[in-house]
């Protein structure tokens, strides 16, 4: 056994020599700043818009968060195009737990995005910011009682049920308001995420789910829903779950005198720029080697696909209607068009392989990049050719704080510049006060650039923690 357990090591260990000897001939030639729509100036600088990257990190320090407000409303009009080619009526909800930034949000909406909200917070969010109701949906299978008072009470767009007992929440609600709320069905279909999400297709608690909203006089059904998962790539599996939701939507049609007119077919669109490690990924990063670089081959699933999409779901349009279609991307939208800078802050060589280089944010803010593959681009030495590789480490005392395996890098040295690619989700909800304050974000737009996020302050941090009214001399038995 004792050999057999050698002789194994030795075929992985040649394996991913072989394998690993490829990858880094790929690391040395990827990626290019034009993926992303940036450029290069006379000064050897990464640029967005134009505009320097180098001068936004000096005026308003690092970590910093980079949106670049061409390549949002780019992705968003694309994304829109690829659908509305084959159905007119389509429309994106924007997916606000993927990044949930005021200014971002306030862009995206004045493009024309509804808003796709998850909580309480978000739902006050989408107000605040002044959507209207009539372009805003509720999901989620925690909604609390003060969220659901707030979506009836403003009669918004399409609240998408998420188990039977929001039934009977909403139905009060309605009543009381004296509204009748329009409802969607959030469904399981035979693929993706089952767990604590949705009502079986299978089991027919969906089916019940539309009886008791048929019987009641204070809900209108207006749709069905369904959300297969995260970073969907297999267009297979995507049409499986439309084709059921289809079936079932023609079935309900057909036994009531209900006319659907939503389709909600979710998000989780994978962006072509970022990978999913994989357990091959897993043995490469424990043998010293990064990760395999995203294959950058063809088009996004959506504009491959969005035909595919359509055709899977026309069988539950009912005569005579013209249904929407509303997806709710998160990532395909905002994924690309953001970027975090981060400074080098220190330098060891001695006592290893590739030396390592220490930056300023950590996983406190870099936390996606721990479950799948994103670019570093040199900010301030994006011309100068790559001279070794480094380990990437972030500033926290925390065994988990490599962000970066053996990246192929220029010479980097302390004051040096370093942008996180495809920034824009996942890294501002996940982000936390561990040892240091959240970052600030500035918006790039042709004319100029403009903060829409100050760096909070130390006092910012413990602003809650530190009242008054909370301490010692004030407690009460």
């Amino acid at each position: 056994m004792g050999r057999l357990r050698r002789a194994a090591r030795k075929v992985v260990a040649h394996g991913v020599d072989i394998v690993g000897r490829k990858l880094l001939r790929r690391h040395e030639s990827w990626p290019s700043s034009e993926l992303w729509g940036m450029t290069v100036n006379d000064r050897g600088h990464l640029c967005v818009s134009g505009h320097d990257l180098v001068d936004a990190a000096a005026r308003c320090g690092t970590p910093l968060h980079v949106v670049d407000a061409v390549k949002l409303e780019r992705n968003l009009s694309t994304f829109l195009a690829a659908f509305r080619r084959h159905h007119q009526r389509v429309e994106v909800a924007y997916s606000y737990k993927t990044n949930p930034l005021p200014g971002v949000l306030e862009h995206l909406h004045r493009a024309g995005a509804w808003a796709e909200v998850i909580s309480h917070f978000e739902l006050w969010l989408a107000f605040r910011l002044g959507v209207p109701a009539a372009r805003i949906i509720f999901n989620g299978p925690g909604k609390t009682a003060e969220g659901l008072e707030l979506a009836v009470s403003r009669n918004i767009a399409l609240i998408n049920i998420d188990g039977l007992s929001e039934i009977e929440a909403i139905e009060k609600l309605a009543s009381k308001h004296g509204v009748v709320q329009r409802v969607g069905v959030r469904v399981i279909t035979s693929v993706g995420w089952s767990e604590h999400f949705g009502l079986p297709l299978s089991t027919g608690a969906a089916e019940e789910a539309i009886r008791r909203i048929t019987a009641s006089p204070h809900m209108s059904l207006q749709g069905l829903h369904l959300h297969l998962g995260t970073g969907i790539a297999d267009i297979g599996a995507y049409l499986t779950g439309v084709r059921d939701l289809a079936a079932f939507a023609a079935r309900v049609q057909r036994d009531t005198a209900v006319r659907l007119r939503y389709f909600d077919l979710g998000g989780g669109f994978a962006a072509p720029t970022v990978r999913k490690f994989s357990p091959i990924d897993g043995v490469l990063l424990q043998h010293g080697l990064p990760a395999w670089p995203p294959d950058l081959s063809g088009d996004s699933l959506a504009e491959r696909h969005a035909g595919d999409i359509i055709d899977a779901l026309r069988p539950a349009f009912a005569e005579g209607v013209e249904p929407t279609v509303i997806f709710e991307p998160g990532r395909a939208i905002t994924g690309s068009a953001q970027c975090l800078l981060l400074s080098v802050i220190a330098r060891k060589d001695f006592g290893r392989q590739v030396p390592a280089i220490v930056l300023d944010g950590g996983r406190n803010i870099v936390m996606p990049p721990s479950w799948q593959y994103h670019a570093l681009l040199p900010v301030n030495k994006v011309a100068t050719p790559g001279s070794s590789y480094f380990d990437v480490f972030g500033p926290l005392c925390h065994p988990g704080e490599m962000l970066f395996r053996t990246r192929w890098l220029p010479d980097m040295q302390p004051g040096d510049l370093l942008a996180v690619m495809d920034a824009g989700a996942y890294f501002i909800p996940n982000q936390m006060n561990f040892s240091n304050p959240r970052p600030a974000a500035v918006m790039v737009e042709p004319e100029g650039w403009r903060v829409i996020r100050e760096r909070e302050s130390f006092d910012d941090v413990v602003r809650l923690d530190l009242r008054p009214d909370l301490r010692r001399s004030n407690w009460r038995r």
